[in-house]
C-alpha cells in the first residue's frame, strides 16, 4: 500500500505525459456517445420489459375471459333449467329426466333441493335411490342474494379430486322455492389452462380465498391448496404486476387479474430469465462494441502522440528562454495550436523586454502620484478640522493617529495630545470599560459601533457624545482601522432627562391621586392598563381585557360613550361597576380624551380610572339619611298639622273651618316640595317639576280640557328657592280656586317663565275667570307672597289685579344669593316664617281678588 502512494506522490510531482492525455482524450470523446448509447439501451431495455409485461397481462386476461365464458356457459344452463315449465308445475319426475339428460350431456353432477335442504333431484344417484338431507354450505347465500353463485374450491370425495359448485335460485311466484347446483370438477379449469399454455410460464387459477383450483404443473398435487406468498414478494408499480419466487425458488414475474363472474384470481408466473432474455443480448453486443471502440481510440492516440512529442520538448526549451529574458525561437510544427503557442511564447519574450523598460517610467509616475496622495491627506485634515464634530481615524491596530481640530476646541488640548491610548484621560472614568467593550467587540468582528459616553470638556463640565465608527477597507477589501465621529448629544439628554422627571411628577400625582391610566390603540384594539388601573380593575397588569370585568348593565352606556368620543359627538366621563374575582362589586369613575392624527382621525384613546367604590357608598348613606330626613318632616308636619286641629277644634264657624282648611294644605304643598327635594337629594330640583308638584292638586279630572298651561327652559333651582316658589304657587293657586280664574270651568292659569342676565323671572297669569276686582285688605297668603317670598328669594313679586285676571311676576338673581342650594338651619327657617298671634290667625283668611 505505502509503495503506491509513493508512485501517486511521484506521479504528481513530475506529471502526466502527453500520450496519457491524448489516450484520455480519446476516451472522452467516445464515452459521451457510448453514454448515450447506454442510455438508449437502457431506454430500450425499460421499453421491452413493459412490452413483455403488457403482453403478460393480455395474456392472463385471455385466460380470465376463458374461465368466465365457461362459467357463464354454466350459469346459462342452469338458469335454462330452472326456467322449466314442468318444474314450475311440481312436475319433479318429468323435471328429473330433463335435469338427467343435461347431466349425461356435460358430464357433469346436478342436484335440485328445496330451501329447508331436502333434495329432490341428485343426478349422481340412479333413479329411485334415497336421496342424502341437509342444505350445502352455499344455499343460504344463493337464497338471500337470489342470483347465481359460484363457489370456490370444495374438497372431493375420498379418493376422488376436488371441485367447485354452480349454483342457481329457482324462482317460481317472486320467491326461491329450489336451489338448482352442479358440481364440477378442477379438472376442467386444469384442461382450460393447457389449452394455450406458453411454453416456459406457469399459470393457476386462484378461488376468493385464496386456494388454487387449478394448476399448469402439478395439479393433481396442487389443488386445494394455497397459493404460494413468495410469488407476491415485491409490487413493481404496475396494477397486477409482482416480483416474487417460485416453488423452486427462482425469480420469477407473478402477473394476476380477477375474473369478472366468480371473483377468482387468474395467474402465471414467469421465469425473469424469459423476461430479460433480449435485454441481456442487447447489453453484451454493447460491452463488445464498446470494449473495441476503446481499444481502436487508444491505439490511434498512441500513433499521434509521436507526432506531438517533440514540438512540445521544443517549447519546454522556449520557458526556459523566456525566464532568462532572451529571445525565444519560433517552431515549426503541422500542429496548428502547438505552432501558434509557440509565437505566443516569441510575442511574449518581446513584449517583456518592453514591458521592462516601460516599468522604469512606471516607477518615476508612481513617485508622482504618491506626491499628489499626500497632497489629498492634507485636504482631508482641511475639511476634518472645519467640520463642527469629532472627527477621528485609528490604524489596523485600533491605536488612534488621528483626531480633527475639535477636539481642542472642546476639550483644550490639541490634537496630538490625544491621540494613541491618550483619550482615555478625557472619558468619563466610569464609562471607560463600557465604552472600550463595545470597541473591543466591534473590533473583533470589523463591523460598526455606536455607544453613548460622557467626557469631561476644557471647563470640567460632563458633555455627553454620541459616538460612531465604521471600518476602512482598501481595495482589496483589507481592514485598515477604523473611521469615526462624535457628536455633543448632551441637550438631547437633558431634554430626556426632563422628560424622565416630568413622567415621574405624572407618576406620583397619579399615585397620590390613587388613579390608574388606560389606553385604546384604534388601529390594533389593543388595550394597556397602568399597574393602578389593573388593580382597581382586579386584574393582573399583563390581562387587557378589563372592559370585560365590567357589569353587563352598564356596558350599553360604557360602550355608547366611548363611540360617542371616538366620533368627536361627546366627552367621556362616566361611571360603571366591575365585578371581581370574589364576586364582590366595585364602582370605578372613567374619563378619557381621544388624541387624533395630523388629518384628524382618532388614533388612540388615553383615559385615568379612580376606584369611588367608597364615594358610592357614602352617597348611598347621605340618600338614606335623606330620605329618614324626610320621613320625620313628615312627622313633624303631622305633628303640626295635629297640634292645629286640636287648638282649632274649639273654634266654631266658617272663619274658622276655612283657616284649618288653609293651614292644611299649606301643610301639604310644603310636605310636596320636600318630596320633590328629597328625590334629588336635596341638591336643588327642577323648576318644571316644582310647578308641576304644586299645580297638580288643582287640576280638573282627566277627560277635561288642562286648566294649566306650563312653559319655560330647563332650570334648575337650590332647595331655598324651590321650597318659596312652591309655597308662593299653593297660595296663587288656592286664592284662584276660590275666587279667581279657577273658580269657574272656563277659567284657566299661564305659568311662563325665562331667564336671561342671570335672572329668573316667572309669570302667573289668568284668564277668563270673574272679574277681578283689588282687596280691600290682604291677609296672610298676599303677605307671603309679597314680602316673605321676595325676602326668600332675594328678587321681587308683583301682584297685579287687573280686571280680565290676576297677574303674579316673580324676579329672583340666580347668582350667589338666588343660587345657594344649602339647606336653610332651623334658626332660618324659624326667622323666615314667624309664627302668628292669635289676633293675626283670626284676621289669617285668603281676600276676595275677584
Amino acid at each position: 500500500m505505502g509503495g503506491i502512494r509513493e508512485r501517486v506522490n511521484r506521479l504528481r510531482e513530475r506529471g502526466l505525459s502527453t500520450q496519457v492525455y491524448l489516450v484520455a482524450l480519446a476516451i472522452a470523446l467516445i464515452g459521451p456517445g457510448l453514454l448515450f448509447t447506454a442510455i438508449l439501451l437502457g431506454r430500450y431495455a425499460g421499453l421491452e420489459r413493459a412490452r413483455f409485461e403488457q403482453d403478460a397481462r393480455e395474456t392472463v386476461r385471455g385466460i380470465a375471459l376463458t374461465i368466465d365464458r365457461d362459467t357463464a356457459g354454466l350459469i346459462s344452463v342452469l338458469q335454462t333449467l330452472a326456467t322449466s315449465p314442468r318444474l314450475r308445475g311440481q312436475e319433479v319426475a318429468s323435471f328429473e329426466g330433463e335435469a338427467r339428460a343435461v347431466s349425461e350431456a356435460l358430464h357433469l353432477m346436478l342436484s335440485l333441493r328445496r330451501p329447508d335442504g331436502t333434495q329432490v333431484v341428485n343426478t349422481a344417484l340412479p333413479p329411485g335411490a334415497p336421496l342424502p338431507q341437509g342444505r350445502e354450505p352455499y344455499d343460504a347465500d344463493v337464497l338471500t342474494a337470489q342470483r347465481p353463485l359460484v363457489t370456490g374450491v370444495q374438497p372431493g370425495a375420498p379418493g376422488r379430486p376436488p371441485t367447485y359448485a354452480v349454483a342457481v335460485p329457482v324462482m317460481i311466484d317472486g320467491r326461491a322455492a329450489f336451489v338448482l347446483s352442479m358440481m364440477v370438477p378442477v379438472e376442467r379449469l386444469h384442461q382450460i389452462l393447457l389449452r394455450d399454455l406458453t411454453a416456459g410460464w406457469t399459470t393457476s387459477i386462484i378461488d376468493r380465498s385464496g386456494l388454487l383450483l387449478a394448476h399448469s404443473q402439478d395439479h393433481a398435487e396442487l389443488a386445494g391448496r394455497p397459493m404460494l406468498e413468495a410469488l407476491r414478494g415485491r409490487e413493481t408499480g404496475m396494477p397486477g404486476l409482482w416480483e416474487g419466487t417460485d416453488r423452486q425458488r427462482r425469480p420469477v414475474l407473478f402477473v394476476e387479474t380477477r375474473t369478472r363472474i366468480t371473483g377468482w384470481t387468474a395467474s402465471a408466473s414467469i421465469p425473469m430469465a424469459m423476461v430479460e432474455a433480449s435485454v441481456r443480448r442487447w447489453v453484451m453486443a454493447f460491452s463488445g462494441f464498446g470494449l473495441l471502440a476503446l481499444a481502436v481510440s487508444s491505439v490511434l492516440a498512441v500513433r499521434l502522440w509521436s507526432r506531438v512529442a517533440e514540438p512540445l520538448r521544443q517549447l519546454a526549451a522556449a520557458g526556459d528562454a523566456l525566464a532568462l529574458g532572451q529571445p525565444v525561437p519560433r517552431v515549426s510544427t503541422p500542429i496548428r495550436e502547438i505552432r501558434q503557442l509557440a509565437d505566443v511564447l516569441a510575442d511574449a519574450s518581446h513584449s517583456l523586454r518592453s514591458r521592462i523598460a516601460e516599468r522604469d517610467q512606471a516607477l518615476e509616475e508612481q513617485s508622482r502620484g504618491l506626491a499628489a496622495l499626500r497632497e489629498s491627506e492634507a485636504r482631508f485634515r482641511h475639511m476634518a478640522d472645519s467640520a463642527p464634530a469629532l472627527i477621528w481615524m485609528t490604524d489596523e491596530t485600533g491605536e488612534t493617529t488621528f483626531v480633527n481640530m475639535h477636539y481642542e476646541y472642546m476639550f483644550g488640548r490639541r490634537a496630538e495630545a490625544l491621540v494613541g491610548e491618550r483619550w482615555r484621560e478625557i472619558v468619563h472614568p466610569e464609562d471607560i470599560t463600557g465604552f472600550e467593550a463595545i470597541f473591543q467587540a466591534a473590533f473583533a468582528a470589523r463591523r460598526p459601533f455606536r455607544a453613548e459616553t460622557r467626557v469631561f470638556d476644557k471647563h470640567g463640565a460632563i458633555r455627553w457624545l454620541l459616538c460612531e465608527g465604521v471600518p476602512r477597507l482598501d481595495d482589496r477589501q483589507r481592514f485598515l482601522g477604523y473611521t469615526g465621529c462624535n457628536v455633543d448629544i448632551t441637550e438631547a439628554k437633558l431634554a430626556e432627562a426632563a422628560l424622565r422627571e416630568s413622567e415621574e411628577r405624572l407618576r406620583l400625582a397619579l399615585a397620590a391621586g390613587q388613579l390608574g391610566t388606560w389606553e385604546v390603540d384604534l388601529a390594533t384594539g389593543q388595550n394597556r392598563l397602568s399597574a393602578r388601573s389593573a388593580e382597581i380593575m382586579a386584574l393582573t397588569p399583563a390581562r387587557e381585557g378589563w372592559i370585560d370585568t365590567v357589569d353587563p348593565a352598564d356596558r350599553p352606556a360604557l360602550d355608547a360613550a366611548f363611540a360617542a368620543l371616538v366620533a368627536g359627538e361627546g366627552e367621556y366621563r362616566t361611571e360603571f361597576r366591575v365585578r371581581t374575582a370574589d364576586g364582590s362589586v366595585r364602582w370605578v369613575s372613567a374619563e378619557a380624551v381621544v388624541q387624533r392624527d395630523a388629518a384628524g382621525r382618532p388614533r388612540r384613546v388615553i383615559g385615568i380610572h379612580q376606584d369611588v367604590t367608597e364615594r358610592k357608598r357614602a352617597e348611598d348613606h347621605l340618600r338614606l339619611l335623606l330620605h329618614e330626613l324626610n320621613h320625620r318632616v313628615k312627622n313633624t308636619l303631622a305633628t303640626v298639622q295635629s297640634i292645629a286641629m286640636q287648638s282649632l277644634r274649639r273654634l266654631r264657624g266658617k272663619e274658622a273651618e276655612d283657616a284649618r282648611e288653609a293651614f292644611v294644605a299649606r301643610l301639604v304643598a310644603l310636605a310636596r316640595a320636600h318630596d320633590v327635594l328629597t328625590r334629588e337629594s336635596w341638591e336643588g330640583a327642577e323648576l318644571a317639576e316644582v310647578v308641576a308638584g304644586a299645580v297638580a292638586p288643582l287640576e280638573g279630572p282627566r277627560g277635561r280640557r288642562a286648566r294649566f298651561s306650563i312653559s319655560g327652559p330647563p332650570l334648575r333651582l337650590p332647595p331655598r328657592m324651590a321650597l318659596s316658589i312652591a309655597m308662593a304657587l299653593h297660595e296663587l293657586g288656592t286664592n284662584a280656586v276660590k275666587y279667581g280664574a279657577l273658580s269657574i270651568i272656563q277659567g284657566q292659569v299661564s305659568i311662563t317663565w325665562s331667564v336671561a342676565d342671570g335672572e329668573l323671572t316667572l309669570c302667573w297669569r289668568e284668564s277668563d275667570g270673574p272679574p277681578v276686582t283689588p282687596p280691600e285688605r290682604t291677609g296672610f297668603g298676599s303677605r307671603l307672597i309679597g314680602q316673605s317670598l321676595a325676602r326668600e328669594l332675594a328678587g321681587s313679586v308683583t301682584l297685579d289685579y287687573a280686571p280680565e285676571g290676576v297677574i303674579c311676576t316673580i324676579r329672583a338673581p340666580l347668582g350667589e344669593a338666588g343660587a345657594q342650594s344649602e339647606e336653610p338651619s332651623g334658626a332660618e327657617a324659624e326667622e323666615a316664617q314667624p309664627p302668628a298671634s292669635h289676633a293675626e290667625r283670626r284676621q289669617d283668611r285668603p281676600e276676595h281678588v275677584g
